[in-house]
């Protein structure tokens, strides 16, 4: 079920109330996780911090060290400079073939791990958005909730997986259903 919260001043969001169970299993609530809207019982918290470990480290481990060996291989191969302004190009070039090397490969390695950990994760990790694309995006993809945020409408949007957890968050927090 999808919940829109209109946003009337982008300084002064307002405060909302969550059932005090956890949003994904209705165990008691016990812990508060992503962008402090998140209620979970201790199990599920856990659960959410493996498959955000899942798949930050790889994307992290292989995008360093391809990212390196590719910085390494454009500073050496890259033209010196001849004039003052341009004696550190093998540098910055190959910082910048490093970075979009390292993006590239980072991507690639934990698409390799998401499809792997599958078995153990199931849905949980499917629904993860790539490291890459949620660095860009303003979404929070959690277990039992996700939240977006409209800019241009002043609406953040929140689906819940539950629907009794989304009935009880709009009788909490007086909204209108669509």
């Amino acid at each position: 079920m999808i919940v829109p919260i209109r946003i009337v001043d982008l300084e002064k969001p307002p405060a909302l109330k969550f059932p005090e169970r956890c949003v994904n299993c209705d165990k008691p609530m016990e812990e508060t996780l992503g962008m402090t809207l998140k209620h979970m019982c201790k199990l599920c918290a856990e659960k959410e911090r493996s498959v955000a470990r899942a798949t930050l480290i790889p994307f992290l481990v292989t995008g360093l060290i391809f990212g390196g060996i590719a910085f390494m291989l454009a500073l050496f191969f890259s033209p010196e400079g001849t004039t003052p302004q341009t004696l550190t190009f093998p540098f910055v070039f190959g910082s910048f073939i490093g970075l979009i090397v390292g993006i590239i490969v980072g991507t690639i390695g934990e698409m390799i791990v998401k499809t792997l950990a599958i078995p153990f994760y199931g849905r949980l990790i499917t629904r993860r958005l790539l490291t890459v694309v949620s660095l860009f995006s303003e979404t929070d993809e959690l277990m039992g909730v996700s939240a977006r945020f409209l800019r241009e409408k002043k609406i953040a949007q929140l689906e819940f997986e539950n629907e009794e957890i989304a009935r009880e968050f709009i009788q909490y927090n007086q909204l209108e259903t669509q």
